[in-house]
């Protein structure tokens, strides 16, 4: 579910998230972006914001973008409280993204808008589909990082850690990666922008060693038609995601 955040509620659950990822075993992590057993197959793999909306009730991600000054938009991961006893099995996840306006020197300028999310299906290896700005098969290579290492129970926490500066708690990205995604959409009815989870595979500066890979989580924007397909996978238009790590690694 889609809210507007506090200070105090998003110190809250972004100070939740840090000591989690601090502290977590693999499983843990494991469990966080997945829903119940294996079997299930089911899997947090996006996070999401409504786009239709009306003059006197924007939406939350077009309230976002039209803050006077908005230079960036500014991702942070947050871990909401366990769900109630009682509520509707399997729990939505409970990791979410914190997305908020910012200046060019990252001065927060909006409230804090936190997103959607939902479980999706995956089975490998149907994989999924991707393109746009960011080339094709680079866009596909990460989608499909993230939703093999999830199905194959192999998610780290050493996927959300800069080097040098701990866990990393979301990412910055320039205000045109998510103004651009919007020039493909003709309406905004029954529209979605999803930030879609990645796995950045790659050779790190440090610790040298050229016989180990590095394994990172990352973000891809991008717009989304329910008309087009049921998962998120289907786009009516291009990808982006040429975001900065927070904290910097």
């Amino acid at each position: 579910m889609e809210k507007v955040l506090t200070q105090s509620e998003f110190d809250a659950v972004a100070v939740a998230w840090t000591n989690f990822i601090q502290r977590a075993s693999a499983a843990e992590v494991q469990a966080l972006f997945q829903a119940g057993a294996p079997a299930t197959n089911q899997y947090q793999v996006s996070a999401s914001f409504d786009l239709a909306g009306t003059p006197t009730n924007p939406s939350f991600l077009v309230a976002m973008l039209s803050t006077p000054g908005i230079a960036q938009v500014l991702v942070r991961f947050v871990l909401l409280p366990p769900t109630e006893p009682g509520a509707d099995t399997p729990a939505p996840p409970r990791f979410r993204l914190v997305l908020y306006a910012a200046d060019e020197r990252g001065a927060r300028l909006s409230a804090y808008y936190q997103s959607n999310a939902t479980w999706q299906t995956i089975l490998p290896p149907q994989l999924t589909d991707g393109g746009g700005l960011v080339p094709y098969n680079l866009i596909k290579g990460w989608l499909n990082g993230w939703a093999n290492a999830a199905a194959k129970q192999q998610l780290q926490p050493t996927m959300f850690v800069t080097t040098g500066f701990g866990p990393l708690q979301g990412y910055n990205f320039d205000l045109g990666d998510f103004l651009d995604p919007l020039f493909a959409a003709k309406t905004f009815t029954g529209q979605q922008l999803f930030l879609r989870f990645g796995l950045k595979t790659y050779y790190p500066a440090y610790p040298e060693n050229p016989a180990t890979l590095a394994h990172t989580f990352g973000l891809v924007v991008r717009l989304y038609s329910p008309s087009e397909g049921a998962d998120g996978d289907k786009t009516s238009g291009p990808s982006y995601d040429m975001s900065k790590p927070y904290p910097p690694g």
